[in-house]
This record gives structure tokens, C-alpha cells and sequence, in this order.
């Protein structure tokens, strides 16, 4: 079962590189929080028509909900912001890191066990995304740069915190965790499109609304089936195998379907995330 839902997981998160590689070369010159917002709107209406049953909202849930809505905007926004300001190699690399953030946590308040082989994987893992991530580009290295890819790297990871959280802490009732929490995500994606990106709204639903629906959809699926495997894996672990397993299936994506061509680094760090996921199965 845990292989069954990390396959799903990892297919969805790639389906979504997909679709946003394929929303921007179908519409030049996008709205990033237009798209971004219309997927949160459609990954809430995935939650609310999955439920299968009675939504039953509970004061629990909310301060979880608002974490994850926040952190997971922040991100969103500071990414863009970081990817405008500099390297975009350089800031997915960091951004790649804040996989290690729920995983340690998971170690240290979830006292999740830990062995060599953990480690070995996550140094394999590591050096993975720097042979991919890390790219001949020119660094613009400033310090508004600097802070907000700190910012990225932070709000990711607690994104993944909090979630794991409100799961390993048994709070239940997943659907309207979610509903709440990419309500919010969209409410405030929406506002700042309306203030930045007013005039790219004709164009960017125009020629790109199924793409942000089925981008959408995917994260709703990811999403769904993180929440799944955080009741039943450590986050030491399911994090790790969860960015490893991403390595191989985006690679072979762009190699095959892009028909990109990798360099031999970048085939060095494939190979090296083939290696990490093997030892954190170990």
C-alpha cells in the first residue's frame, strides 16, 4: 500500500511540472498568481467533491488549516519573487532542501527511528539535487534575493509541517482540513492577481484554464495521498523517497516526452537519486 501511494504521489507532482511547463509555452507571458489561484481553486473543489461523505468542519482543525494556507501562499509568492530577483537554478536547488525541514522534524518531535542507511540516502539525495538543480547559469546573488529564497525554503518546509502534523496528531476529518486550508490559499491568491495581474486575466484563462484546472487536480491528488502516507510512514522518510522518486520520474519525463538533453552531471545526479531511493528503502 505505502508503494502504491507514493507512486501516486510522485506521478501527480510531476503531472504538475508538466502541466505548468505546458501552460507556459501555450500562454506567453501568464499570470503566476492567476494560474496559481485557479489551481488552489480547483485543488479545494477536488477535497470538497471527494469527501464522499457529510463535510464535518471542527475548531481543531482551523489553526492547522490556517497554517498550511499561509505557509503554503508565502511560498508560492516568494518563490515567484525569488525566481524574478535571481538564479532560478540556484532557487529551485534551495527550495529542493526544504525537504529536510519535515524530515527532521519528524525526527525530532515525532521521535521517528533513524538508521545509517537514512543518512547515506539523504547525503546521495542531497548531491542529487545539486548535480540536477545546479545548471552553467549567471548568479545574480543579492541580499533581497537572499531573503526571499530563505523565505521559500522556510514556508515550504513548514507547509509539510504543519500538514504531517495535523495527521500524525490524529486530528482526522482530512477533506475539510483542506477545504479550509486552500480556501484561504485562495483567497489571497485571487486578491493578488486582481491588484498585480488584472490585465493578464483574459489571456491567461483563455489559453491556459484547463491547464490550471488539471494542475489543480494533481495537487489535489498529491495532496491527498501525502496525507494518506503520513498516517502510515515516518516523514524521515516519506519526504525524502517522495523528492527522490520525483528526480527520476521528471528526468525521464524530460528526456522522453521534452526530448531535452540532459548533461552528464545531470545524468550523474539521476543515477545518484536512483541510488537514494534504494538505501531509504533500506
Amino acid at each position: 500500500m505505502e508503494f502504491l501511494y507514493l507512486t501516486v504521489t510522485i506521478f501527480a507532482i510531476a503531472l504538475q511540472s508538466v502541466v505548468r511547463k505546458s501552460f507556459n509555452r501555450k500562454v506567453q507571458d501568464g499570470g503566476v498568481f492567476i494560474f496559481s489561484s485557479v489551481s488552489v481553486l480547483s485543488a479545494a473543489l477536488f477535497f470538497l467533491f471527494s469527501a464522499g461523505q457529510p463535510l464535518n468542519f471542527t475548531v481543531e482543525m482551523i489553526p492547522y488549516s490556517i497554517g498550511f494556507g499561509l505557509t503554503y501562499c508565502v511560498a508560492v509568492i516568494f518563490s515567484f519573487l525569488s525566481i524574478r530577483e535571481g538564479p532560478l537554478s540556484l532557487t529551485s536547488l534551495i527550495t529542493s532542501f526544504s525537504l529536510l525541514i519535515p524530515a527532521l522534524f519528524g525526527i525530532l518531535f515525532f521521535n521517528e527511528p533513524i538508521s545509517i542507511f537514512l543518512f547515506i540516502g539523504l547525503a546521495f539525495l542531497i548531491a542529487s539535487l545539486i548535480l540536477i538543480n545546479l545548471k552553467n547559469e549567471e548568479c545574480k546573488i543579492t541580499l533581497k534575493w537572499l531573503i526571499f529564497v530563505s523565505i521559500t525554503f522556510l514556508s515550504n518546509g513548514m507547509c509539510s509541517v504543519v500538514q504531517n502534523s495535523y495527521v500524525k496528531l490524529g486530528m482526522g476529518n482530512k477533506n475539510e482540513f483542506m477545504v479550509i486550508a486552500l480556501g484561504i490559499a485562495f483567497l489571497i491568491l485571487i486578491v493578488l492577481s486582481l491588484f498585480t495581474e488584472k490585465e493578464k486575466f483574459p489571456s491567461s484563462l483563455k489559453g491556459g484554464w484547463i491547464y490550471m484546472t488539471s494542475c489543480g487536480i494533481a495537487n489535489g491528488v498529491a495532496n491527498l495521498f501525502v496525507i494518506l502516507l503520513s498516517a502510515i510512514m515516518s516523514a524521515s522518510l516519506m519526504f525524502p523517497l517522495i523528492s527522490a522518486g520525483g528526480i527520476i520520474v521528471t528526468s525521464l519525463i524530460s528526456i522522453f516526452y521534452y526530448k531535452e538533453k540532459l548533461t552528464p552531471t545531470q545524468y550523474v545526479g539521476m543515477v545518484l537519486g536512483i541510488a537514494a531511493t534504494v538505501l531509504l528503502n533500506l
